[in-house]
């Protein structure tokens, strides 16, 4: 990442999150519009931002105008060719941004298509604002598309538009229209070509400001994406430092406490169970010694590598473990393939946060629980959501909350724009039951529908574990 306005230290640039990802903040119009239906829920993917919706009905309205012709006039060609492209054009408005690219080339596409009919009209069908697209659709491609290609093409079509369009074409005078004399024709047909140079001069106008508008809100958008960028590297990477000191100076000085100590209870012999015990915490403390100087060496690297610690493949070894300490766990995961390629596209920091909350959820469930535990782990395009269940006794339903580690939890997700809702639950029967359900935003992919749908996902489930096939 670039060192913007000499604010991204050295330090910081190591454990910056990657230029695209900080800027994909920019580019999210499902963050920035209310959608219709809610973001949450079964039709999520489907939904409408609100914005849309209201262009569309507007324009609609526009175009049923133009069914005034066919009933005062009859269905002639003209008239209904006028209609169905007003329709097209007002329906292109309902998928602007569901649709982004498609509905520009469809409406600019269709506005040709409405200026040559205009053109080609042997009467005069008057001015309909469904011209106004051309403005929607300009607006919407400059700042919304990440290719900033895609603006540019939009603006140099709308510059053509405003000199050649529907408006201009329909002021020529033809010329079995006049019966004005040769001196009045004169000066009639100077006063339009007055008029239809100031029409596409406000044309011209509207489709600059138009632009520029766009333009620097796109620049805003994209400023504040980097400055996220730049504090969220900050604070990752004060977090590593911090991380290195405490396992360096508390960490890493306990365990060679523990060997020495061990090492000296074996120079002076003793029982023989003593002396494999003393063995046995030996070697432990240096294979902790040794596990504990390459997690320093990573942290404290300018490469800052953290995908070691990030890889989302340790979830079912984390569910394992823990089932090998006689826990019972009931647990649905998207397939190995779906993890892999969430690995590849996700950046570093949210896989990390859902490898460490599968982990913290599954240890406070482990301490305080009392029964079989219910994990489930649902992905979507854009998005992550975990659950987990456990049965609690009652002793413990109002302890649960007062230790650090949910603190921890929310802090993390923090960090990843996440939210995460908890408590304890009762059924029929009267048992208690603690629930943690975590969202959190993610880099949009292209996943399959077994990953997206609940009820598929659950049927790919095989096993307890629910770990999928691996074909």
């Amino acid at each position: 990442m670039a060192d913007r306005d000499g604010r991204l230290g050295a330090t910081a640039r190591g454990a910056a999150l990657p230029t695209t990802a900080s800027l994909s903040a920019a580019y999210d119009w499902q963050a920035r519009h209310r959608m219709v239906p809610g973001r949450g829920g079964r039709w999520a993917r489907y939904s409408i931002p609100v914005m849309d919706l209201a262009l569309g009905a507007v324009f609609l309205a526009f175009a049923l105008e133009s069914v005034t012709f066919i009933l005062r006039f009859g269905g002639y060609a003209i008239y209904v060719a006028d209609f169905a492209l007003c329709l097209a054009l007002a329906l292109t408005q309902f998928g602007r941004l569901r649709l982004l690219r498609v509905s520009f080339i469809a409406t600019y596409a269709l506005l040709a298509a409405y200026a040559i009919l205009v053109a080609l009209s042997p009467v005069n069908l008057g001015l309909n604002p469904i011209i106004a697209t051309a403005i929607t659709s300009l607006y919407t491609v400059t700042r919304w598309e990440p290719d900033r290609r895609w603006g540019t093409a939009a603006l140099l079509l709308a510059l053509a538009g405003a000199l050649v369009n529907p408006v201009t074409l329909a002021s020529y005078i033809r010329p079995h229209e006049s019966d004005v004399d040769a001196a009045t024709s004169d000066g009639g047909t100077g006063a339009i070509l007055v008029a239809r140079t100031l029409i596409s001069l406000v044309f011209v106008g509207a489709v600059v400001l138009t632009y520029l508008l766009a333009s620097s809100r796109r620049r805003i958008a994209e400023n504040q994406a980097l400055d996220v960028g730049i504090a969220a590297a900050q604070a990752v990477a004060a977090e590593r430092l911090s991380l290195a000191r405490e396992l360096h100076d508390l960490v890493g000085h306990s365990l060679t406490t523990i060997k020495v100590q061990a090492a000296t209870g074996l120079a002076l012999g003793g029982e023989e169970r003593l002396r494999s015990t003393l063995t046995t915490v030996r070697d432990t403390a240096d294979d902790s010694l040794t596990s504990v100087r390459r997690l320093v060496s990573v942290l404290r690297s300018d490469a800052g590598d953290i995908t070691p610690l990030a890889d989302l493949r340790t979830i079912p070894v984390l569910i394992e473990t823990t089932r090998g300490s006689g826990t019972r766990i009931n647990a649905m995961l998207p397939r190995p393939g779906v993890l892999e390629r969430c690995n590849e596209g996700w950046s570093a920091i949210q896989r990390l946060t859902l490898v460490r909350l599968v982990g913290e959820a599954l240890t406070n469930a482990v301490r305080h629980g009392s029964g079989q535990i219910e994990l489930s782990l649902m992905l979507s395009p854009s998005s992550c959501h975990l659950h987990v269940s456990n049965p609690v006794p009652e002793a413990v339903e109002h302890s649960l909350f007062g230790g650090s580690g949910l603190v921890g939890l929310e802090e993390r997700l923090r960090l990843v724009g996440g939210t995460m809702s908890h408590g304890v639950q009762h059924d029929d029967e009267g048992s208690s039951f603690f629930i943690l359900d975590v969202d959190f935003p993610v880099v949009p992919l292209e996943l399959p529908a077994s990953a997206t749908d609940p009820d598929q996902n659950s049927g790919e489930m095989t096993g307890e574990t629910g770990l999928g096939d691996s074909r």
